[in-house]
């Protein structure tokens, strides 16, 4: 993460795939958090929130739908 904080200067770092960004919501490093929704369910994969990741709190702030797809916005408390 620090890598990638000096990499971004003062644009946002965006993190992809679940067991990082378990790893840095662990951390307290995540400020917000973007969700697409898709109408199709997979029946594989990583768990976003892996057991033993304490309870985080979301406020949302957006959502917007385009077609079959919803993105959802929330900000991460602290």
């Amino acid at each position: 993460m620090a890598t990638a904080r000096r990499a971004a200067g003062d644009k946002n770092v965006e993190i992809l795939g679940a067991d990082v960004a378990a790893q840095c919501l662990q951390r307290g490093l995540v400020d917000e958090i973007l969700v697409y929704v898709l109408p199709v369910l997979l029946g594989d994969g990583v768990r976003f929130a892996p057991p033993g990741l304490d309870r985080i709190d979301l406020e949302p702030f957006s959502n917007v739908q385009s077609g079959g797809v919803t993105m959802l916005r929330f900000h991460v408390h602290k």
